[in-house]
């Protein structure tokens, strides 16, 4: 069939519905494709925050284990007791940091450090910029 270009088009070249059969196709197979990448992402989630718990896990028992140390070996500090008291306070700290750890899962620590961010934004910015400063030195070595 040779058409003029110019000439516009009439009813009996153009359908004038698409395909339905053939866009209904392509919902399907784009349905599928999201479902399985919704899936696979909701699995690397799950993963990841049960590794995250099982480090919180071991966080705590570690503070847990260096506070009960410093506990018990505080007497033998030399300096007399002012530095004893101070290593009592700082295995206290350490203690009640591991209870926290044990006691708040992800999400309530992250609400946590949100409420803190918000009531101390200064000291949070200068805290994050610490944070990034050290962490940017230790991969640099």
């Amino acid at each position: 069939m040779n058409r003029d270009p110019l000439e516009p088009f009439d009813d009996r070249t153009v359908s004038s519905k698409p395909n339905q059969t053939g866009l209904d196709e392509v919902r399907e197979r784009v349905s599928q494709a999201a479902n399985k990448t919704k899936d696979k992402a909701s699995e690397m989630a799950d993963a990841v925050s049960e590794k995250l718990d099982q480090q919180r896990e071991n966080a705590a028992e570690g503070l847990g284990r260096v506070a009960s140390t410093l506990h018990a070996q505080a007497e033998r500090v030399p300096g007399g007791p002012k530095l004893v008291n101070f290593t009592h306070s700082i295995a206290d700290g350490m203690e009640s940091t591991a209870t926290y750890l044990r006691e708040h899962d992800l999400s309530k620590m992250s609400g946590d450090l949100m409420r803190v961010c918000r009531k101390y934004p200064t000291q949070s910015v200068v805290a994050a910029l610490a944070v990034g400063f050290l962490l940017g030195r230790s991969v640099r070595r």
